[in-house]
């Protein structure tokens, strides 16, 4: 995300655990860091688990210790279309300002359907502004965005068992960049049509399941960031 100030003097930063008032027609500056004490649903996310998911306890699925974030939907109902078991900030998401989400995280495994043999969005990080969605997801050994097709694995295989930092920089109307530990492997354009307005993580799919694990989450909306490289990395074997 480019630098860029608020500018609305009303426009409210968000602690996680509060949400921006009014609609995505209202630009607003956003700010949401997740702790690692408890778990998102006591910091103002909703565990939402729905679908195939339907029903699913929040403790089966995440627990917090040691400063980490764990998320284990592995034997979950899979192979069947919506369905998701993630967490969800409703409201507030624009199309007028940039976006960023950082993710420091690694998939340990994941597990496929006929649907969604790579497991793609079995663990996944996006948005969406009341009528796109964008977001990318973790496997053990690739990295998938949304695009206006659905989920597609980026160029290259990584090595997304060990720790990375991950950064999905989104420019309006429709823009966005990829930044695995400040390198850029990944551009694109457009998203994925889905009507609803809201930040999300977890499990998003009821076609593909995964065992991940978090230790930095942080979206930000309409806010000052440093200027990220834009020197291409080596997409093949990353480590």
């Amino acid at each position: 995300m480019r630098p860029h100030h608020a500018r609305s003097a009303a426009a409210l930063l968000l602690a996680a655990g509060f949400v921006l008032s009014g609609s995505a027609a209202f630009a607003g500056a956003i700010d949401v860091t997740l702790g690692f004490s408890s778990l998102p649903s006591a910091q103002g996310f909703t565990y939402t688990a729905v679908g195939a998911h339907a029903g699913v306890p929040e403790a089966s699925i995440y627990s917090v210790s040691g400063g980490v974030l764990t998320m284990n939907s592995i034997g979950q109902s899979n192979g069947i279309t919506g369905g998701s078991i993630f967490y969800v900030i409703t409201g507030g998401i624009t199309t007028t300002d940039t976006k960023q989400i950082q993710v420091t995280a690694r998939c340990l495994e994941t597990q496929g359907s006929t649907n969604d043999p790579n497991g793609y969005a079995g663990f996944f990080f996006g948005f969406t502004t009341g009528s796109v969605q964008y977001g990318f997801g973790l496997t053990p050994t690739k990295i998938s965005v949304l695009g206006p097709s659905g989920v597609i694995g980026v160029t290259g295989t990584f090595d997304n068992t060990q720790f990375h930092h991950y950064v999905f920089d989104w420019t309006p109307p429709n823009t966005f960049a990829i930044y695995r530990d400040s390198v850029l492997i990944h551009t694109g354009t457009g998203g994925f049509g889905v009507a609803a307005n809201r930040l999300f993580f977890g499990d998003g799919s009821g076609g593909a399941n995964a065992n991940g694990e978090i230790r930095e989450y942080r979206f930000i909306q309409d806010l000052p960031t440093p200027v990220l490289t834009t020197s291409w990395g080596l997409m093949l074997n990353a480590h």
